[in-house]
């Protein structure tokens, strides 16, 4: 039949429709498309179904090779692969995955996979990862491969893995991929915050040998104040090494405004305490190298227990003392030098602490209970300076709801008080209170000037082993830990934390000036042909002292909140101070100019302390007052 008669040849006739002309087959399919395309297409023509694919043979691989055990291997027979295969995934079916049908999970040990498993792998032996969404296909930047569609999962790769995927566990800020987080197809939720940080980078090798020698010399003479607050590279200048650096030379120093001087100080080097016993005038030689232990050897079975304390307070710790077999280096007696210059001694029985933890225990618990009581004592009126500023910072350390302080300021305000009573504690001679006094008599002191007179000593090699929990491992870890704090927070330089930074410079200076006259005091009673019982270590509280003073100098930046130029608005806007606070730097500036003049004298050695000296280090207010010295530049003790 003609192709243009009109009538459909089916596809079951038995006549084979010619070629056409343009090499493609003619009939039924020919003459299907002209009539589409020619507007003449029955809607009422049935369409031809689909054929079944023929069964494809398997390929042989080879001869068959014994089955290894691993992790990711599993059998699966060709019914079981074949159902997988041919179950249809519908948008809405509450089983997303083929493999969780109940006829193929019951043959395997595992539980029903999660939606977010891929069809047919095995659960990983290895930890659970992250599964975030993956990017868009415009994410080009990166090894992503085009997804298509949002809600295919991509799995943060672990540390050190190969292949496609980026590390998502990078990304340190939220990141969307421009639908909402809180839906998506199915109801599924999404979590756009990764849930690791990433690890900061770390500087690659030097490239410049130069520049590697020059960041080694600074590593070693430390970067200056200014430079380390600014977080610039500190360059030091090759003709003057230990002069100003170049970054600190560029700046004009001409004009009124304050600049302080070039300074290579670390806050957490500050000395804030005695380092031990005095060298010649030690207690005993059993402990070196600040590690302490029990005594072995003891004269007697029998442990009484005694009352100590320093004065400070109305308080006592009970310790468990045994009297112990002397040995070479043991100081068995107390000494001082009268005020005609005879060495006075008296004998002492040797008697020493059982239990060191415990002791260091109890001291630790009077440490906390004692500190109000020993700011009374020593603190002096109640309308002084001092007082008011101690007892300021005690209460608001022990606020734990005052609005105006953050946790870190809370917790370096208790670490400061502490360090301070501890330190207390270590330049004060102890002494025995109580029934039990080990034998001695109430008056083995004799003598008015000395500071135990008509009291009990405690014994030397007793009074050591407090020395040393004090010290190397009460007083240590609270320096550190308060130094670093400190620093932390100075570098953060947030208005909102100056008044904290203010009492806790305030409180350590302060405790610099103690430990500095109290070292005085021990070189007079001694009969040391000296100002100082060690010179070295006051040196060290000066550097301190200067260190401390000159970051809270840099941070103030010529805003003195204790002048009369600073408003009340100011202090409540920027430092977010409460009615208490303004308070406390109201009576503190009407205080600072009330004292001015005589500040001016003791810095400078003039009017009352002309020809005193060494003397005017030892006065309390000696670094205190500096806090409120403008244009403020360090001082060297001669």
């Amino acid at each position: 039949m003609a192709p243009n008669s009109g009538n459909l040849i089916s596809p079951g006739d038995d006549e084979k429709p010619p070629p056409s002309r343009d090499g493609f087959l003619g009939g039924w399919t020919a003459q299907r498309l002209a009539q589409c395309f020619t507007g003449l297409c029955h809607a009422s023509e049935p369409a031809p179904s689909y054929q079944p694919l023929p069964q494809t043979a398997a390929y042989e691989y080879g001869p068959s090779m014994a089955s290894v055990p691993g992790p990711s291997m599993a059998s699966i027979s060709p019914q079981e692969r074949a159902l997988a295969v041919s179950t249809p995934l519908t948008p809405n079916r509450a089983s997303v995955f083929a493999c969780d049908d109940p006829a193929i999970m019951a043959q395997y040990s595992y539980p029903p996979l999660q939606p977010t498993r891929v069809v047919g792998m095995q659960p990983p032996t290895t930890r659970e990862e992250m599964v975030y969404p993956g990017p868009p296909p415009v994410v080009g930047d990166g090894p992503y491969t085009a997804l298509d569609s949002l809600t295919s999962p991509v799995v943060a790769a672990q540390y050190g893995a190969q292949g496609g995927f980026r590390d998502m566990t990078s990304l340190g800020d939220p990141y969307s991929y421009g639908f909402d987080s809180s839906g998506g197809p199915d109801g599924l939720s999404y979590d756009m915050y990764p849930g690791h940080r990433s690890v900061p980078a770390r500087r690659g090798a030097f490239k410049d040998q130069e520049l590697r020698a020059k960041t080694a010399l600074t590593r070693k003479m430390g970067s200056c104040v200014r430079c380390k607050m600014q977080r610039i590279r500190c360059i030091l200048d090759p003709e003057n090494e230990t002069g100003p650096c170049i970054p600190c030379r560029r700046v004009n120093f001409n004009t009124r405004i304050y600049r302080l001087e070039c300074l290579r100080l670390k806050l957490t080097d500050c000395k804030l305490y005695k380092p031990g016993q005095v060298p010649g005038h030690e207690w005993t030689s059993r402990w070196k190298d600040s590690v302490l232990d029990d005594i072995s050897v003891w004269a007697s079975g029998e442990q009484i227990t005694i009352r100590v304390t320093e004065g400070y307070t109305d308080m006592f710790v009970e310790l468990q003392v045994r009297e112990f077999v002397p040995q070479p280096g043991d100081k068995l007696e107390r000494t001082w030098v009268d005020k005609n210059g005879v060495l006075q001694r008296r004998a002492i029985p040797p008697f020493a602490i059982v239990d060191l933890e415990d002791a260091k225990n109890s001291y630790s618990h009077y440490i906390k209970r004692g500190l109000e009581n020993c700011c009374m004592r020593l603190l002096g009126p109640r309308d002084q300076l001092l007082h008011k500023t101690y007892f300021f910072a005690i209460n608001r350390a022990r606020d734990d709801h005052d609005p105006f302080m953050l946790p870190a300021e809370r917790s370096l305000l208790r670490l400061t008080l502490e360090l301070w009573m501890t330190a207390r504690l270590t330049t004060k001679t102890l002494e025995i209170i109580g029934s039990e006094r080990l034998g001695m008599p109430r008056d083995l002191i004799d003598d008015p000037t000395n500071d135990m007179h008509h009291k009990t000593p405690i014994p030397p090699v007793l009074g050591a082993q407090i020395d040393s929990f004090l010290i190397h491992q009460i007083l240590v870890r609270l320096r550190r830990k308060t130094l670093e704090e400190l620093q932390k927070m100075t570098q953060e330089k947030k208005a909102k934390t100056w008044l904290t930074t203010y009492l806790v410079t305030f409180i350590l200076l302060h405790n610099l000036g103690l430990v500095t006259r109290h070292d005085a005091a021990y070189a007079r009673k001694h009969g040391m042909r000296r100002h100082w019982a060690r010179e070295d270590s006051v040196k060290e509280y000066e550097i301190g002292a200067n260190t401390l003073l000159a970051y809270f100098h840099y941070c103030n930046k010529g805003i003195y909140p204790f002048s009369a130029e600073c408003r009340d608005a100011d202090l409540r806007s920027l430092a977010e101070l409460g009615d208490d606070a303004i308070e406390l730097v109201h009576y503190t500036r009407q205080y600072v100019m009330q004292q001015k003049a005589q500040w001016e004298d003791l810095w400078k050695g003039e009017g009352d302390w002309k020809d005193m000296g060494l003397k005017r280090y030892e006065n309390e207010y000696y670094y205190v007052s500096q806090l409120f010295e403008q244009n403020w530049q360090p001082r060297n003790m001669p």
